[in-house]
């Protein structure tokens, strides 16, 4: 096989879904996984940090934080998480996949440490904003960088790894909202926050590798070329063999995906849109359900009758499911379609949502055990979404922007939510009524799924996305009549669509 074929955007593809797994793609996860730890900590120590502050009165006794204060306080992350995931996209297909997650994770840890220091309510909820930026931009791109990376055969399994760490993060907070927060107050809490992101940064800065894809895809093949090349010659040395690419295989893959650069309206195309409304629709009753579980799930129980401190005790036994779930499913996954794991814990969500809800309080120990089971089922199905199912139908152009708009679309399940729990809550039908409307959603969802859901498991990036770009208007230079571009080198650079496969160009 030509070392130009080797080196093309196919070439380094087919390498890359070859690989076999190796202590670089361990490091990978690690790294990336970090970015998704941060995001679970800050979505689980923003609540009880605002109802403390609630209780917290300065010299001259003035409340620190009112109950509309705590409302903003509570949304204005998701806010930011909308506005970061908007932007990841342009901002990753820009500059690269390393670029954005170390940007956009400086900036969260920058604002962690200011907010440590909030002089008032409003300063904190700024930089609430701030933080929810950062984690908003750098999540999607965290999770594309690490399925651009992975063989197909193990990608399921790598990004339901990420999951299950990124989880843990839900534990560890709860363990600060226990210890550290009553200890030592609410600041701290920021300091250790922040303490994590820089970390994870100064790490992804010393060993994260910018994505071979992206790189081939902007025509920095030289780049890509020696990336993964460096990863071969390192795995060879640890006598694991590599499998050579065929060159049948690349020409193969040469009609499955053939766009350079892609403007936004791309995901709203014809040959696009379902996919495009699907990963948005995810997010946001993701969003809705882990929400209502996260953040919601004391105050529930205690509008049920429990006291505070059994109603935490409740929440952190329920909470167990979340790494129980996600643990399963890193067994699974290669196993069983992505369309089955999310539609059938979309149907187990909204038969045990409502049981759970409306269960008497002298059963404590059934209100455990059920509320775990929805615990299961609620992290197993975000983990599958977030984790797996958003940035593998996206075309590598626009993989980031997808992932970004979806997250975008989905953290309004977020801002929004509290208004009809709040609601329903203060109604007749009371929590039963808010899992209600949550089971409604998740039918909804594992309707739409099994209409127009794309399975992706064991396939190639490339595959998955075959026959999306067929309706661009591609702009093309005039070279001689029959010539054939093979090579990255033979297209107009000028032209914002490029064709990087084998097309005859008239």
């Amino acid at each position: 096989m030509s070392d130009a074929m080797q080196s093309s955007y196919h070439g380094i593809a087919a390498r890359l879904d070859r690989m076999p797994i190796t202590g670089f793609h361990k490091k990978i996860l690690w790294l990336l996984a970090g970015i998704t730890f941060c995001d679970s900590v800050d979505m689980a120590v923003g609540g009880p940090i605002g109802m403390v502050l609630q209780s917290t009165y300065d010299a001259a006794g003035n409340q620190w934080m009112t109950l509309e204060q705590f409302a903003l306080f509570n949304s204005i992350t998701m806010i930011g998480y909308l506005i970061g995931g908007l932007m990841a996209g342009a901002l990753s297909d820009g500059i690269g996949r390393k670029k954005a997650v170390l940007i956009c994770g400086s900036i969260f840890t920058v604002f962690c440490f200011v907010a440590a220091g909030a002089p008032d309510a409003t300063f904190l909820t700024a930089c609430r904003f701030f933080m929810g930026l950062g984690l908003g931009a750098a999540f999607p791109a965290g999770y594309s960088a690490l399925t651009e990376f992975t063989p197909p055969t193990k990608r399921g399994k790598y990004q339901s790894y990420v999951g299950l760490i990124a989880n843990c993060g839900t534990l560890v907070a709860s363990a600060m909202n226990m210890i550290v927060l009553p200890m030592l107050g609410w600041r701290p809490v920021f300091v250790i926050c922040g303490i994590v992101g820089a970390a994870v940064v100064i790490l992804c800065f010393t060993f994260l590798e910018e994505s071979p894809r992206w790189l081939a895809m902007k025509g920095q093949t030289e780049k890509a070329d020696k990336i993964v090349s460096n990863i071969e010659a390192k795995t060879a040395a640890k006598g694991v063999d590599v499998p050579a690419v065929p060159e049948e295989e690349i020409q193969r893959r040469e009609n499955a995906e053939v766009v350079k650069d892609l403007p936004w309206s791309f995901l709203f195309k014809k040959s696009m849109i379902t996919r495009t409304l699907t990963a948005m629709f995810l997010c946001f009753v993701m969003n809705v359900l882990v929400y209502t579980v996260i953040s919601w799930t004391p105050t529930i129980l205690k509008a049920n009758g429990f006291d505070p401190h059994m109603s935490t005790v409740l929440t952190v036994v329920m909470q167990l499911g979340i790494p129980v779930g996600v643990g399963a499913l890193t067994f699974y996954v290669e196993k069983v379609n992505r369309k089955t794991i999310l539609i059938v814990t979309y149907v187990l969500i909204a038969i045990i949502g409502p049981v759970w809800a409306s269960l008497p309080t002298d059963n404590t120990a059934l209100i455990m055990f059920i509320g775990f089971l929805l615990c299961v089922c609620t992290f197993t199905n975000s983990v599958t979404t977030a984790a797996i199912y958003l940035s593998e139908p996206f075309p590598t152009a626009c993989r980031i922007r997808g992932a970004g708009v979806a997250n975008a679309f989905g953290r309004l399940g977020g801002i929004f939510s509290p208004m009809w729990i709040a609601f329903f809550m203060g109604t007749s039908l009371g929590t039963t009524g808010v899992f209600i409307i949550n089971a409604c959603l998740a039918i909804f969802m594992a309707i739409w799924l099994a209409i127009f859901g794309v399975e992706t498991r064991g396939r190639t990036l490339e595959d998955i996305t075959k026959g999306l770009l067929d309706e661009l208007v591609v702009k093309r230079f005039d070279p001689p009549i029959g010539h054939i571009a093979t090579h990255e080198r033979d297209l107009h650079r000028g032209s914002r669509f490029v064709i990087v496969g084998k097309v005859h160009l008239r």
